[in-house]
């Protein structure tokens, strides 16, 4: 009786092992070399599937789901797990690297190699670039059996489309990755699509992180509540005191601390500011500065005529002015554009006007922003159409986003949200059909975050 093809594939890895192939770029300690023939963070595992070929090519008939085995790499010393799955209609072989003794679907090299379940042909090899289930590429055959075409996804968008690559299909389900980054150099930006980060700014945008974390148990939460330049709580409307004090019969004085005091999203943007701005001016921002509007550069005809009534661009005007303030202290001298520091210009995504850029597309938004300015945090100003007679731009909400790399180069962004922390995941279901506006702001220089005084 004929022996099971993951038997004999298993047999033949243990006896014979896998050199590497002829003509192509061998890997470094089994990590891909980018076209410019430097390692980079993408691990190999071209010499499990080049043993478990038998596997691969097998009938359709013979690939049993559930089947699982985990093999060592001669070379070096990686792990891979080889399993077998099936769906509706299609049949799956994953071949997953070991991270930290567990073998993620979603991680750095895997190879997913997907064959339809009636007639066996293969559909498609999806390779992950990061330890993210956005970030992928996906392999397709292209008619003719000489050329294959490929698609890229970075945090879930589609950056690269329709690659045409000279070789067959069935080539690439034993070749090296190294292999697939040479042939689509001249027009993938691999370098960019890797990056693991920059030490320095992402240490110091972790300290902030955790210094946030550290004040968010005294931060209470109140509607149009913010921290005067005296660091007082005041409701920003007016600037009247959210706390008042009052005096007995006895001529003792006390504090009256209503329920709802405490900051909202605009006056918690301003706390996290004022902890950077108050080491270099000896003073916290005044809120009348972060109320200026700018309708000389935003808005249109229809929303001039409400903005007393409904002040559609307030959060905006608030981030723009905040980050504008921060940079004239930092830089010493004044900001004369308050668009200065808008987040406008990024590879592979369009902004617009007064909206910013879709709320799906802000995890790429800020790896790209990540790799091109390290050393930033953001205000997001979100937004979306809202009332009727007439319908307008709506900016209602604040937020603070801290993008940064771990140590193992994995990108992550912390979210601030009134005095919130979320994930990235959690913001994007919360406000998922609407918008955001980025300004950036730099993490330089000392962090000194003022707890809310009474007056």
């Amino acid at each position: 009786m004929k022996k099971h093809c993951f038997l004999k594939a298993l047999y033949f890895f243990i006896i014979l092992g896998c050199s590497v192939l002829p003509g192509w770029s061998q890997d470094f300690r089994g990590f891909a070399l980018d076209p410019a023939g430097n390692k980079s963070s993408l691990p190999e595992n071209y010499e499990a599937r080049s043993s478990f070929k038998d596997l691969i090519f097998s009938p359709i008939s013979e690939l049993t789901a559930g089947k699982a085995v985990t093999i060592r790499q001669r070379e070096n010393s990686q792990r891979v797990r080889i399993q077998i799955e099936s769906g509706r209609d299609s049949s799956y072989l994953l071949f997953l690297n070991d991270r930290k003794n567990q073998f993620p679907i979603a991680g750095r090299g895997n190879f997913i190699i997907k064959r339809a379940s009636g007639d066996g042909k293969f559909i498609q090899i999806k390779v992950f670039i990061r330890n993210n289930p956005g970030c992928f590429i996906r392999l397709f055959p292209l008619s003719g059996g000489k050329r294959s075409v490929m698609d890229v996804f970075l945090f879930g968008v589609p950056v690269y489309k329709q690659v045409v690559l000279p070789v067959d299909f069935q080539v690439f389900l034993t070749a090296p990755m190294s292999r697939i980054m040479e042939m689509s150099a001249p027009t993938v930006d691999w370098k960019l699509l890797l990056y693991d980060g920059d030490d320095e700014s992402d240490r110091k945008a972790r300290d902030l992180v955790e210094k946030i974390r550290e004040f968010l148990p005294f931060l209470p939460d109140a509607e149009d509540g913010a921290l005067d330049a005296e660091g007082r709580l005041v409701f920003i409307r007016d600037g009247s005191f959210q706390v008042e004090t009052s005096t007995d019969t006895a001529g003792h004085t006390g504090t009256l601390s209503p329920p709802e005091a405490g900051l909202n999203c605009s006056g918690f943007t301003k706390w996290v500011v004022d902890g950077l701005y108050f080491p270099l001016m000896g003073r916290y921002l005044d809120i009348s500065a972060l109320k200026k509007k700018h309708i000389l550069y935003r808005g249109n005809r229809w929303s001039a005529r409400y903005e007393q009534e409904r002040d559609p661009y307030f959060g905006l005007d608030w981030s723009r002015n905040l980050a504008a303030e921060l940079l004239e202290a930092q830089n010493g001298e004044p900001t004369v554009d308050p668009q200065t520091a808008d987040v406008r210009e990024t590879a592979f995504l369009r902004y617009t006007e007064d909206v910013g850029y879709p709320i799906d597309e802000l995890g790429l938004l800020l790896y790209l922003e990540s790799r091109q300015n390290p050393g930033h945090f953001y205000i997001g100003s979100i937004n979306h159409e809202y009332g009727s007679k007439p319908v307008l731009r709506q900016h209602f909400h604040l937020v603070v986003l801290f993008p940064h790399f771990s140590g193992n180069g994995s990108f992550q962004v912390i979210v601030f949200s009134r005095n919130q922390e979320m994930s990235l995941s959690e913001f994007k279901k919360i406000y998922r059909n609407d918008f955001i506006h980025l300004v950036r702001l730099r993490t330089w220089g000392e962090f000194t975050p003022q707890v809310p005084a009474t007056p």
